[in-house]
């Protein structure tokens, strides 16, 4: 009698089924060794592939390590230096701080097609910055940025005279700053006693106005990432600013902008409201108040 034929599969074929048919009907007798040859390291190719992909996805997806998680929690360690001096108003003796107003947009980590923002753009803060592996101590940092920011004023070892005021805690952008406040009296610190706020200036706009010059030929974006580090403008200008008005520009809801920079580079660069200084820094410019010119009207003379 006639050979009875197999029952028809009405199922979905195994994809392992339909691998192995492929394979046999890829490698089978009849094939040149050469086309074999050929075929069999297309195949280990793509398996080689789909096994690297499969590994790098597994690492991608998987939770940080203990490490990890410790590196990125770990705050940033920064100094910064309240400069005081006194001054005689219409109002009578009051205390001013040195204060810099930062530019809005970070120039180092923006491109061509994308705007970075500063920390807390356009607002005023204490100069200072983050300590380095060459810092020795905290108070080497304050007085190494402090000296960056005013575009290289020398201060002698000896006419350093700060005095930790607090350490305070600020969230930033993408890392947690541990910032050691150190502030300094100019009656104590002939270098600040003597700075002069408006030659200063003068020398920032000079170095502004270079950059906007690299900007405008577009050699800025041909810089290295050092050297774009070396011309890129964080501070616009330092200004001396009464304590009480730092601490209401600071504090104030009703201040949509600080000054007329402020305005223009949020238009330019669609920044639709202010990022003031953290709560931290509001409670040093507070504790600061209280203590030079508490309510009693008894101003602290140094």
């Amino acid at each position: 009698g006639h050979a009875t034929r197999p029952p028809k599969r009405t199922g979905k074929a195994s994809p392992w089924a339909t691998v192995s048919r492929l394979h046999f009907k890829l490698f089978d007798d009849g094939m040149s060794w050469r086309r074999q040859s050929v075929l069999k390291r297309c195949y280990f190719a793509c398996a080689a592939i789909f096994f690297v992909c499969l590994v790098a996805g597994r690492h991608m997806t998987s939770p940080p390590t203990k490490k990890a998680r410790k590196g990125a929690s770990e705050p940033v360690r920064a100094a910064v230096v309240v400069g005081l001096k006194r001054f005689n108003t219409t109002e009578g003796p009051r205390w001013y701080v040195l204060m810099e107003q930062r530019q809005v947009k970070n120039w180092l980590r923006s491109s061509r097609n994308y705007t970075a923002l500063m920390a807390w753009p356009g607002e005023y803060a204490f100069p200072g910055g983050a300590m380095e592996p060459t810092d020795v101590n905290m108070e080497e940092t304050a007085k190494r940025e402090l000296q960056e920011e005013l575009l290289g004023v020398q201060i002698p070892q000896n006419d350093f005279n700060v005095r930790l005021f607090d350490v305070i805690t600020v969230q930033g952008y993408r890392r947690i700053y541990s910032v050691h406040i150190y502030i300094a009296f100019e009656s104590v610190n002939r270098w600040l006693a003597t700075l002069e706020v408006q030659h200063l200036n003068a020398n920032l706009g000079r170095r502004n106005r270079e950059f906007e010059y690299l900007l405008n030929t577009g050699e800025f974006w041909k810089l290295s990432p050092h050297g774009k580090m070396y011309v890129s403008p964080e501070v616009h200008h330092f200004e001396w600013m009464a304590l009480r008005h730092a601490f209401y520009m600071a504090t104030s809801p009703n201040i949509k902008y600080v000054n007329e920079f402020q305005k223009k580079e949020f238009q330019r660069h669609q920044v639709d409201r202010r990022e003031p200084v953290g709560e931290q820094m509001i409670e040093v410019l507070e504790n600061l108040l209280t203590e030079l010119e508490p309510p009693s009207g008894k101003e602290v003379v140094i």
